[in-house]
C-alpha cells in the first residue's frame, strides 16, 4: 500500500482534517471579531494538513473561506459580495501599511488569498475584482512561527499570523487574539513532536516473522464494556465544539439483554434534523434525553467500579471522557487491531470483512445498533487472538 493509501484509511477527523491522534479541535478556541475575513483559497490548499486557513475558520466565526474551481473555464475567478470598505491583505509594493492608514479609513472587511506564493500569485491575476479593491500589506514585528512550512522570505508570514498581524491593527482593543496564535504553536508543536517518533515514508520495515502480542491486558478483563458514542454540532456549526446526544455500551461477557443506552439533552442550539438523521435519531427523540450529569452517574452505576472500558477509536474515548467515571482504564480497539494484523487498519466495518465476522445483536436504537455491534464482535476477535498468543508465546 502506497503511504497516500495508508494515510486515507487512517482514522481522521473530518472537522479540522487531521488523523484522529493528532485532532486539535478540543483546543481551539472561539474568538468573534468585528471585522470580517474573508479568505480566497487556492484548491491545492484545501486540504493541506497544515493550511492555516482552516484554523481560522475554526476559531473566528465572522471568517469564511472561499474556494474557486477552476472546472471547464481554465481559470480560478471567483467574484465575491464585498462591502466597499473593503481591503486586500497583499504585499504590493504601492500598497500602504495598514497601521499608516487613517482611522477612519480602516477597512470593516480584509480580504486574505491563501496558500503558497505561487498559488497566490495566480489567484491575485486571475481575479481581477482584486485590483479594484483598496490594498494593505503588513510589516511584521518578528518571523513567521510556521516551523513545518518554510516561507520564501523572512518578512513572509503564513494566513493565520497574518490575520491576526492586521486585527492587532484594525481591533487594538480586542483581549483575546494570543489565543488564535497559542493554538497555532500547539498544532506546530503537536506535528513536530510526532514526527519525532514516527516512521517517516520511505523508511521501510521488514515484516515481523512473529505474531505481535501489543494487545491490551484490558481485552482479558471479564468486566470489560465496550462503548459507541453519537456526537452532533450544535445548529449545525461546524465551528461549534460537539456534543455527545447518544451513549451506548455493552459488557463483552454479557448477554444480549445487558446494554446501556441513553439520549443526552444536547442544550441549545440545537443539532439540526439532517445531522441527527444520520444517526437515525430526531430532535423528538431527543427531547426525552437525560441530563448530561445524571446520564454519566447512570453509566457510572452500570458499569460498575473499577470496569474498563474499549471503543473503536480514541477519538470515541475523548469524546466520552465526561461521560466516564473518573480514572477508568481505555483501549482503542483499532490500535489493538492495527498491532495484532502489523498493518494500518481503515474502517470498522473493513475489519470485520477482512475477518469474516458478523455483528453482535445489541437492542439500542440508531446507527448505534450496528456501530456497537461491529465493536463488539472486533473486541472478541481481538479477546480470541489474545488467548491464542499467550499459548503460544508463554511468558
Amino acid at each position: 500500500m502506497t503511504p497516500a493509501e495508508t494515510e486515507l484509511r487512517r482514522g481522521r477527523c473530518y472537522r479540522c482534517l487531521r488523523p484522529e491522534r493528532l485532532c486539535h479541535c478540543a483546543d481551539l478556541p472561539s474568538v468573534p471579531t468585528r471585522t470580517r475575513i474573508v479568505i480566497l483559497q487556492h484548491p491545492h490548499e484545501r486540504t493541506h494538513p497544515f493550511g492555516t486557513a482552516r484554523l481560522v475558520r475554526l476559531m473566528m466565526p465572522n471568517s469564511e473561506v472561499h474556494v474557486p474551481w477552476s472546472g471547464f473555464t481554465g481559470t480560478l475567478e471567483q467574484k465575491l459580495d464585498l462591502p466597499p470598505d473593503t481591503a486586500v491583505l497583499y504585499p504590493s509594493p504601492d500598497a500602504p501599511l495598514l497601521d499608516e492608514l487613517p482611522r477612519d479609513r480602516m477597512p470593516s472587511t480584509l480580504v486574505a488569498i491563501d496558500g503558497t506564493w505561487a498559488h497566490a500569485k495566480r489567484l491575485y491575476r486571475e481575479n481581477g475584482w482584486l485590483r479594484a479593491l483598496p490594498h494593505a500589506r503588513l510589516q511584521p514585528a518578528q518571523p513567521s512561527r510556521y516551523r513545518i512550512r518554510r516561507e520564501p522570505r523572512a518578512d513572509y508570514v503564513s494566513t493565520l499570523e497574518a490575520i491576526v498581524e492586521a486585527l492587532r491593527v484594525l481591533e487594538p482593543e480586542h483581549t483575546r487574539l494570543d489565543e488564535l496564535i497559542t493554538a497555532f504553536d500547539r498544532m506546530i508543536d503537536r506535528q513536530i513532536a510526532h514526527t519525532a517518533v514516527v516512521e517517516r515514508f520511505g523508511r521501510r520495515k521488514e515484516t515481523r516473522q512473529r505474531p505481535s502480542r501489543a494487545l491490551s491486558p484490558l481485552l482479558a478483563d471479564r468486566r470489560l464494556a465496550v462503548v459507541y458514542a453519537e456526537s452532533a454540532l450544535p445548529g449545525g456549526d461546524p465551528a461549534a465544539t460537539r456534543r455527545i446526544v447518544h451513549w451506548v455500551a455493552a459488557r463483552l461477557d454479557g448477554d444480549a439483554g445487558e446494554v446501556f443506552e441513553t439520549l443526552v439533552q444536547p442544550g441549545e442550539p440545537a443539532p439540526v434534523d439532517h445531522h441527527l438523521g444520520h444517526m437515525g435519531l430526531s430532535l423528538a427523540d431527543l427531547a426525552d434525553g437525560e441530563p448530561h450529569a445524571a446520564a454519566a452517574a447512570r453509566f457510572a452505576a452500570w458499569l460498575g467500579d473499577g470496569a474498563p472500558v474499549a471503543a473503536w477509536t480514541r477519538t470515541t474515548l475523548d469524546w466520552g471522557e465526561a461521560m466516564l467515571p473518573r480514572g477508568t482504564a481505555t483501549t482503542a480497539l483499532k490500535v489493538n487491531y492495527c498491532n495484532c494484523i502489523n498493518h494500518s487498519a481503515g474502517l470498522l466495518e473493513d475489519a470485520l470483512a477482512a475477518q469474516g465476522l458478523q455483528p453482535a445483536a445489541v437492542p439500542v436504537r440508531g446507527r448505534a445498533n450496528a456501530r456497537l455491534g461491529n465493536a463488539i464482535a472486533i473486541a472478541r476477535w481481538l479477546r480470541g487472538k489474545q488467548a491464542a498468543l499467550a499459548g503460544l508465546w508463554p511468558r
